[in-house]
């Protein structure tokens, strides 16, 4: 029995507000997905309160299609916890595409003589292919730019530029500049534009979903904004694309060996 995703290393969580557009809600669809996962016998990470983690597999749909059953850990202490946890996040990849889920106030119980986890069917399930989740980083030495449009109270309009960190089909992370511009997650920016080596500025609209700080390998710290595209047409996801197919063959032939 193996993971589809081939990886050694086990998904870490996705923070499910950055990536909500990818989210499905459709119950049909969501029953599909974990029977999917229950016949293949896919291996999924579980981690409790966003703590600890084991290898689990989801092993059936309750008979009223109103609860999931896992298999518990073999530590008994953490399936213990996690029988008391607020939540278990689950991540694996069916069929190469990366799926994420939160069990909600699993309980221990027993399924064919043995220890498990029985929880609600989820509300939502990320499914993600790679290349809308993949993210790389902007070379430090030719820096990315997004400007943003803000209008200052006497009516005038001002742009302001500011360096984007990382980049994905989906959003980028900028660092935000010290004062002229507020940020929060939620904040919507609807006069950006974003400037690729390729061609004519990108006209988008930007949405905050996170915020937090970040120290630089100098020690400076700065606030790091992770953005979402809103309303991205399939042509500018088509450039953007392009911009990081070439960012990536340019670092791989920079690779020693």
């Amino acid at each position: 029995m193996r993971d589809q995703s081939d990886d050694t290393n086990p998904l870490q969580p996705l923070n499910p507000e950055t990536f909500a557009r990818y989210a499905v809600h459709d119950r049909r669809e969501i029953l599909q997905l974990l029977n999917a996962l229950i016949e293949k016998r896919v291996l999924l990470t579980a981690y409790v309160d966003r703590g600890p983690s084991f290898i689990t597999v989801a092993l059936a749909v309750t008979p009223d299609g109103g609860s999931l059953i896992i298999d518990a850990s073999p530590d008994e202490a953490l399936t213990a916890r996690a029988g008391n946890a607020a939540q278990v996040v689950c991540t694996t990849r069916l069929d190469n595409v990366r799926l994420q889920f939160a069990l909600v106030a699993p309980a221990c119980t027993v399924y064919e003589n043995r220890p498990a986890l029985c929880a609600a069917i989820p509300d939502s399930i990320l499914r993600l292919q790679r290349r809308e989740y993949f993210r790389l980083s902007t070379p430090q030495s030719d820096p990315l730019i997004c400007s943003i449009a803000q209008e200052l109270p006497d009516g005038r309009k001002k742009s302001i530029p500011v360096r984007i960190l990382d980049i994905s089909g989906g959003g980028l992370a900028i660092a935000v500049p010290p004062d002229d511009i507020s940020f929060e997650p939620g904040a919507e920016f609807s006069q950006c534009s974003l400037k690729l080596p390729d061609g004519e500025p990108l006209a988008v609209r930007l949405k905050v979903r996170n915020l937090f700080q970040v120290e630089r390998p100098n020690g400076v710290k700065v606030m790091r904004a992770g953005c979402e595209f809103i309303g991205l047409s399939s042509q500018m996801t088509a450039r953007i694309q392009r911009y990081m197919f070439k960012l990536e063959r340019e670092r791989k032939t920079r690779e020693p060996g």
